[in-house]
C-alpha cells in the first residue's frame, strides 16, 4: 500500500477522521494510516466479501452504497445493515482471525479503502494504547451483530414489504408532501403494489393533497368483528391513478385515539402480503405507534431543513435512534428540504452539525408544493423538472434501486410490537 496525491492523502485522512472504529486514533496514527491506505472498487451487485471466508481486510466506503446481510440457511438471507460513505466492514479482521460473519453486496459501484491486519500492526506502535481501545471498539461491535440479526429478522424482505417511515421531529418540514410525492415515485414504477400508510395523527392530509376521497379508514376497522377485519382494511385502501395507493388513518380527528399499536400491527400483518412497498407519513408527536413505526421499518427517512432549531431536534432524534431504539444507522436516510430560498445554515453547516451525509439536498421549488395541493396534483407526476420531483425521483430510486433484487413473493408477515 503506498500514498497518493496530497489531496487523496488529505481526502483519506478526513475519511478516517470520520470513521467511528478510528475515533480514538491520534492524528499522527491516522496520517500513517491514511498513506498506506489501499483504493479498490466494486461494481454494482458484486459481493465484497462473503460470510464463512477467513479475510484480513477492512473496507472503508468512499462512494457508494453496499448492503450487509447474513445467510441463516440455504436460499435464506436477512439483511442486516445498509452503508454509505464513510461506513466500514471487515473490521473484526484487523484483530481476529475468525470467518467473516456477514456478507457484502454492492448496491452501487463503489469506491473503496482497505487497511489489511499486517499494515494495522506495522503502523501502530507494538505497546499503543489505541491497539487496546481498537480491539475493545471491534468486540463491542461484534457482540451486537446477533441483536443486529434478530431485529433485521422481523423486517427481513423475504418476509415482508419494504417499509420506509418518513418522518421530522419538527411541523413544517414539508413531511406529507414528501411522503406522497415519494410513495407516488414508487408507484410509478410499481403501479399497484406501493401503499402510502397516513399516520400523522390526529389530522390526516395525504388523500386532501392527493386528490382522493376516502370512505373509510384504518381507524373504523378497529371497530369490526375479527372475521371482517382484513376486509375492513382492505376496502379503506384509495388507488390513485398515478399507481400507488394510500391508507387513510382516520377521517375525522377524534378517530385518532382508536388507532394504536396493536391495530397497526394487526393491520400491517395483512398488508405486507399485499404490497412491495409501504410508505409511513408520521405526524410530529412522538407516540408510541411513531415509536414502534421508527423502530421497525427498514428505512427512516428524516427530514431536516435548514434551520438551528431543526437541527438541534433531528441531531437528538438521531442520539434517541442510536442510543435508546438501537436503530442500525445504515437505516436511516437524511434529507435536506429547502423551504426558503436561501438560508443562513448551509448544507455544509447541516452535515457538519449531523455528522451524516444527506441522501439528498432538495431545493427551494417556490410556492409550487402549496398550488400543487391546492390543485389536488402530486408534483413527480404532474411536473417532474420541479425541485421536489428531481429530489424525491432520487430518493425512490436509492430505495429501489436497494431492494431491486429482493424476492417478495415469500412474505410471511410484518411484526411491529412494543420493546
Amino acid at each position: 500500500m503506498s500514498g497518493g496525491t496530497s489531496d487523496e492523502l488529505r481526502k483519506r485522512f478526513q475519511i478516517l477522521e470520520r470513521v467511528a472504529i478510528f475515533f480514538t486514533l491520534p492524528d499522527n496514527i491516522l496520517h500513517a494510516l491514511a498513506r498506506r491506505l489501499a483504493p479498490a472498487s466494486a461494481t454494482r451487485g458484486s459481493v465484497i466479501v462473503h460470510q464463512g471466508d477467513p479475510g484480513d481486510t477492512m473496507f472503508v466506503v468512499e462512494s457508494g452504497r453496499c448492503e450487509v446481510f447474513v445467510e441463516e440457511s440455504p436460499g435464506h438471507t436477512i439483511t442486516i445493515a445498509l452503508l454509505g460513505p464513510d461506513d466500514f466492514f471487515g473490521e473484526m479482521a484487523l484483530i481476529s482471525e475468525e470467518m467473516r460473519t456477514a456478507s457484502v453486496r454492492a448496491l452501487e459501484d463503489c469506491r473503496l479503502l482497505t487497511l489489511d491486519r499486517r499494515t494495522l500492526y506495522e503502523t501502530l506502535p507494538a505497546d499503543s494504547d489505541a491497539l487496546i481501545e481498537l480491539t475493545k471498539l471491534v468486540e463491542q461491535r461484534k457482540d451486537t451483530l446477533p441483536n443486529l440479526i434478530a431485529r433485521a429478522r422481523m423486517v427481513a424482505p423475504e418476509q415482508a414489504a419494504t417499509t420506509i417511515a418518513v418522518y421530522s421531529p419538527k411541523g413544517g418540514s414539508g413531511r406529507t408532501t414528501i411522503a406522497v410525492n415519494l410513495a407516488a415515485a414508487l408507484g410509478k414504477r410499481y403501479p399497484g403494489e406501493v401503499l402510502l400508510v397516513d399516520l400523522a395523527l390526529p389530522y390526516n392530509h395525504d388523500a386532501l393533497i392527493s386528490y382522493l376521497t376516502p370512505t373509510g379508514c384504518l381507524a373504523a376497522a378497529a371497530q369490526v368483528p375479527p372475521t371482517n377485519f382484513e376486509e375492513a382494511v382492505l376496502g379503506a385502501i384509495l388507488h390513485h391513478p398515478g399507481g400507488m395507493m394510500l391508507l387513510p388513518g382516520v377521517l375525522r380527528a377524534e378517530q385518532a385515539d382508536l388507532i394504536n399499536v396493536d391495530l397497526v400491527n394487526r393491520a400491517m400483518g395483512i398488508l405486507v402480503n399485499a404490497f412491495r412497498y409501504i410508505v409511513f407519513d408520521l405526524g410530529v408527536a412522538f407516540t408510541d405507534i411513531v415509536i414502534t413505526v421508527l423502530d421497525h421499518s427498514q428505512r427512516v427517512l428524516v427530514l431536516v431543513t435548514p434551520e438551528l432549531s431543526s437541527l438541534k431536534d433531528v441531531g437528538e432524534l438521531l442520539n434517541i435512534f442510536t442510543n435508546v431504539l438501537n436503530i442500525v444507522p445504515g437505516r436511516v436516510i437524511l434529507a435536506l428540504n429547502n423551504k426558503v430560498p436561501k438560508s443562513v445554515v448551509s448544507k455544509e453547516d447541516v452535515i457538519r452539525t449531523l455528522k451524516q451525509e444527506l441522501a439528498v439536498d432538495i431545493e427551494f421549488d417556490g410556492t409550487k408544493p402549496d398550488e400543487a395541493a391546492v390543485k389536488g396534483e402530486i408534483l413527480v407526476l404532474t411536473d417532474p423538472k420541479s425541485a421536489i420531483s428531481r429530489g424525491v425521483e432520487e430518493l425512490a430510486e436509492q430505495i429501489a434501486g436497494a431492494t431491486s433484487g429482493e424476492d417478495k413473493k415469500a412474505k410471511k408477515g410484518f411484526k411491529i410490537g412494543r420493546g
